[in-house]
């Protein structure tokens, strides 16, 4: 009986002229540096929005050009570059041209590098990379008041030239959004001239300090640089 009505679904697709493919959508776009210039190589993550760990996968080629069939259900598109710089290994979620989410009819999402920015729902964070302020056991400053200066050292990790930034924290603990890439970084409370460190070590305390961007500190932040600060 089950094989009888087995055949009675195939016919009535056969005379429709459906198939397995038709029910399915495509996901296709490109992928771009800031320039504009083809990005190969990207991974594209087409990540069911209800179902957890349930997603597709595909990379970007040699011209920036992906794509990818999705069946019935609702989707969310990321794209993520994983780049060498200064022999650490970063992985960047690229800015799509369109964030929404959609269904098994596919979609063209758009995809291009940006280092600064912050990420559209349903990511959360910025595009640029974070620093963490701390005060060394007994020395208590307004940190709202530390005026960080931030000069690069050679290129971003996009290729593209590094510029001196002057920032203060945002609520008096951290300094988001600032292009990834190599930086030397001195602080001035008032007039007063600070000795920095990276947080939580033993090295000795420096009127200025050259740091990388970590790509994850476990189980606390990713891309990120935690500093530590002493008068």
């Amino acid at each position: 009986m089950k094989k009888y009505l087995l055949g009675i679904v195939l016919l009535n697709m056969a005379c429709s002229g459906d198939t397995v493919a038709d029910k399915f959508g495509v996901v296709s776009g490109k992928t771009l540096d800031g320039s504009g210039k083809p990005l190969a190589g990207v991974t594209i993550l087409i990540d069911n929005s209800i179902f957890f760990n349930s997603h597709l996968s595909t990379r970007s080629d040699v011209n920036g050009s992906y794509m990818v069939t999705v069946p019935t259900g609702a989707w969310y598109a990321f794209a993520q570059l994983k780049v060498i710089y200064n022999n650490l290994e970063y992985q960047l979620y690229l800015h799509p041209d369109n964030p929404s989410g959609f269904g098994g009819e596919g979609a063209i999402r758009n995809f291009s590098w940006k280092l600064t920015g912050e990420k559209p729902a349903p990511l959360s964070g910025y595009y640029g990379g974070l620093v963490t302020i701390d005060n060394f056991p007994g020395v208590y400053l307004e940190n709202d008041l530390i005026e960080f200066h931030f000069t690069a050292e050679g290129n971003l990790v996009d290729g593209s030239p590094g510029q001196v930034l002057t920032r203060k924290t945002s609520d008096g603990n951290q300094i988001q959004d600032i292009p990834i890439g190599r930086y030397t970084v001195t602080a001035h409370y008032k007039t007063e001239k600070l000795k920095l460190r990276r947080w939580n070590s033993d090295d000795v305390f420096q009127e200025s300090l050259t740091f990388d961007f970590q790509p994850q500190i476990a189980g606390q932040c990713d891309n990120c640089f935690k500093l530590e600060y002493n008068k």
